[in-house]
């Protein structure tokens, strides 16, 4: 069974463009000008696995870069991948944190953006096949016939068709089911679905909730870096902005790794998401901003898997859509 991807992508993007319309624009007035960027409106959109963005928000180190320059950073948090690509679509974002699937299927679709650096990166172990309890799931074969819950265009849709892959499974021969991302749990437990792939601090919950189990993480199937992007318009038009923005994030990010604990009582208390599963996210990710070559190398990958597969129609080169020299100015660096 196939999911239709342009079906739904046409469906999606109609809403969400309706229900943005009411968004500030980027560098819209908000008063008098006092200056070269007062009223500037910077609109960022996040996920909840995430950590930079929301601990620069809370901790004020957005009010602290900005204010003086009446800048505001209006952060989002969305979700998943597929919907922030969606609002890129729809004109109502500046940057956004997401997946490698999501950002090479926008390029693919033509959409105006660059990918600036990384966000989180793993060696796979943070997203897995999660099956609900007697469901007879111990291997990658024994999908077939079952049902899978997964997001589509997320990093879990990746996943499952390398999974599929491996098994030398068609999707013909499984039930895909196509699941927001706060809906797997409840599908899992409920038993609407037999079997769901997700990425931490999800995976955790719903491991912690004892109605499912792990059968096996993305390890050895995934090793491709999360990524910040950017609206190609803002980025000609405010480069100087970009590189305070990374350095904000960076700001954020080496923060939370000298205080982890801490950062995990304030995202879970942000989210309502439980602090064990934030917990195994900082077990399993890094939430460096560097973007190697090893990782490019990994997008270039994806790229060529995702065209073969049929989920993009078209090359892209994807090192001509990256630019890391925002990164780099900001003195963000490889640790």
């Amino acid at each position: 069974m196939k999911i239709s991807m342009k079906a739904c992508g046409v469906a999606a993007v109609t809403l969400v463009a309706a229900s943005l319309l009411l968004w500030p624009l980027a560098g819209s007035a908000q008063g008098a000008g006092k200056g070269k960027y007062d009223g500037l409106v910077i609109r960022w959109a996040t996920q909840p696995s995430q950590t930079q963005a929301a601990i620069a928000e809370e901790l004020g180190f957005f009010r602290e870069e900005f204010e003086k320059d009446g800048i505001t950073v209006d952060l989002r948090t969305f979700a998943s991948g597929p919907p922030i690509i969606e609002a890129f679509a729809a004109g109502a974002l500046d940057f956004g944190q997401v997946g490698n699937q999501p950002t090479i299927q926008a390029i693919a679709n033509g959409i105006d953006i660059k990918v600036l650096g990384a966000y989180m990166a793993s060696d796979g172990s943070a997203t897995g096949l999660l099956a609900k309890n007697g469901a007879g799931i111990e291997k990658l074969a024994d999908l077939k016939g079952k049902k899978i819950g997964f997001t589509v265009g997320s990093e879990a849709h990746h996943v499952l068709l390398r999974f599929l892959q491996a098994a030398r499974l068609s999707e013909d021969e499984v039930r895909l089911v196509n699941l927001p991302i706060g809906d797997i749990g409840t599908s899992l437990a409920s038993g609407s679905v037999d079997a769901a792939i997700t990425w931490q601090p999800y995976l955790a919950g719903v491991l912690e909730g004892g109605y499912a189990y792990l059968v096996q993480t993305a390890a050895g199937y995934m090793n491709a870096p999360s990524v910040v992007i950017g609206k190609g318009e803002f980025l000609e038009k405010y480069p100087e902005v970009v590189v305070r923005l990374f350095k904000v994030l960076n700001r954020s990010y080496l923060w939370s790794k000298e205080h982890e604990a801490e950062s995990i009582r304030l995202l879970s208390k942000r989210t309502g998401v439980a602090e064990k599963s934030y917990k195994a996210s900082f077990d399993t990710l890094s939430f460096s901003l560097y973007l190697d070559e090893k990782q490019i190398e990994f997008l270039g990958e994806t790229e060529a898997f995702l065209l073969k597969q049929g989920t993009i129609r078209r090359p892209i080169d994807i090192r001509k859509h990256i630019d890391t020299s925002f990164i780099i100015e900001a003195g963000v660096s490889k640790e």
